[in-house]
């Protein structure tokens, strides 16, 4: 097992080269460890997977290890992240592995791990690495005991029961499920509801994933979606990651939404029942949410990007909403409180059909602004936090500029603003600029190229950021 794969929110990496199945046993018997030192009454495990070709092997060493150290197996099957996270809320237990690399390429897999109700991340995975280089196990004379029980159908009438005010949704929707684990709720939960004009994109689970990697915030992962929205009378479309704790919209012009701008859609949905709603973002979130959020009399607060410091300044903030521009969107208003991308679908869904709009219209109020993808910028896992530090020490040296350093470096000056950050999950640097002009957008862009410029070769890295466009 290679040290990389212990990461900042989860157990992850390439499949042979960074994870040695053979080696998943001892991993897992490291993570129970862990997890009885901190909680010593855990009694049963839920295990899920996702539908990547490896998912089984390592699921077996997964239950081996959980039923050699004394301790109980509820499998739920493949399934969505949120499906384990349901279980965790749901069912009597008490700790939580889902087998999954999210929407990374098919040769990735890993780990996401609960503990209780809550993530196990940061230095708690780092805890785990050092538990496992010292070989530190819990043993039990006696095996525990391996149960499976069908956690989708249970999630699915939850859904059910909990926007009936949806069953028969007349609204034509393509749902691009990018061969991932959505296909293993989404056709029932079609079926459950009754929706005749949602139609599925790519819903056989295969992880290969032959058709795109199952990120739809990436455009050219929706490009299948947007050529039928464009060719088709569909009211919009939309795309769920590969484990389903994301989802992403397209509006039926081929607009693919960003997070920022859905949060303010969910956002103004709930102002009328909750008007003094805290809602948190993450560093990459435009100024224009804030901009929103402030008019409606609500309370924006700024996280780090990565789910489990948001949700941690949710519970700061009591807030009953969250989201990150990548489009994880988490809900405790009528929810659990975890990140669920087909939740975050019925709540859109439930948006269109109160308000009788398109997903066009409900962004119409959004304020206009110059505003880049999240551009990313491949770079080595050893030297990205010190690249981002040079970046940030520049800026903070400049007079004209207001620095933000909770996480990377947010600098706004007088005609935009941009952020750099080290990806916490794979070896790239995140960065995003945003302005009210164009001017002022490639006056950030150049301000960030002649940072990053000391640490990379010109030609690559003006590719990455499309300089001048």
């Amino acid at each position: 097992m290679k040290d990389t794969i212990f990461r900042k929110y989860d157990i992850r990496g390439k499949v042979g080269s960074e994870i040695v199945i053979d080696n998943v046993y001892d991993l897992t018997k490291a993570i129970l460890f862990y997890a009885v030192q901190q909680e010593p009454n855990i009694k049963t495990i839920a295990v899920g997977m996702d539908g990547r070709t490896h998912s089984p092997a390592i699921k077996e060493n997964v239950c081996k290890a959980i039923l050699d150290s004394g301790l109980n197996v509820l499998f739920v099957g493949t399934c969505p992240t949120p499906v384990v996270y349901f279980a965790m809320h749901t069912e009597s237990v008490q700790a939580g592995i889902m087998i999954t690399a999210s929407h990374n390429p098919g040769e990735y897999n890993g780990m996401k791990l609960c503990l209780g109700k809550e993530s196990i991340w940061g230095d708690q995975i780092q805890e785990i690495k050092k538990i496992f280089h010292e070989k530190k196990y819990i043993t039990s004379a006696k095996a525990g005991e391996y149960l499976e029980k069908n956690l989708i159908d249970l999630y699915i009438d939850w859904m059910t029961k909990n926007f009936s005010h949806l069953v028969g949704f007349s609204g034509s929707v393509m749902v691009d499920c990018g061969n991932g684990a959505a296909g293993t709720v989404m056709p029932q939960l079609i079926e459950k509801m009754n929706w005749p004009n949602i139609k599925l994109l790519y819903q056989d689970v295969d992880g290969t994933y032959p058709n795109h990697e199952a990120d739809p915030t990436v455009a050219k992962n929706m490009e299948d979606l947007k050529k039928i929205l464009l060719q088709n009378q569909f009211d919009f479309g939309l795309g769920l990651d590969g484990d389903c704790d994301r989802m992403a919209p397209m509006t039926k012009e081929g607009f693919l939404v960003p997070g920022d701008q859905l949060l303010s859609v969910f956002a103004r949905g709930m102002l009328e029942e909750h008007p003094n709603l805290s809602v948190v973002f993450d560093i990459k979130g435009s100024s224009g949410l804030i901009e929103l959020l402030n008019k409606w009399g609500m309370h924006p607060y700024m996280a780090p990007s990565g789910y489990s410091f948001v949700k941690r300044e949710m519970k700061k903030r009591g807030a009953l909403l969250a989201g990150e521009l990548s489009c994880h969107f988490i809900f405790s208003d009528r929810y659990f409180g975890f990140d669920d991308g087909i939740y975050a679908m019925m709540r859109l869904l439930e948006i269109v059909q109160k308000t009788k709009k398109t997903l066009q219209e409900l962004l119409v109020e959004y304020p206009k602004k110059i505003s880049s993808p999240d551009f990313r910028i491949p770079c080595d896992d050893a030297a990205k936090f010190d690249i981002v530090d040079g970046v940030k020490n520049r800026f903070l040296q400049r007079k004209d500029a207001e620095v933000l350093t909770i996480d990377g470096v947010r600098a706004t000056m007088d005609y935009g603003w941009g952020s750099l950050r080290a990806s916490n999950t794979q070896p790239v640097l995140s960065l995003r600029v945003e302005a009210d002009s164009h001017d002022g957008f490639n006056k950030v862009k150049e301000d960030f190229f002649q940072a990053l410029k000391l640490h990379f070769d010109e030609k690559f890295l003006k590719e990455k950021i499309e300089l001048g466009s």
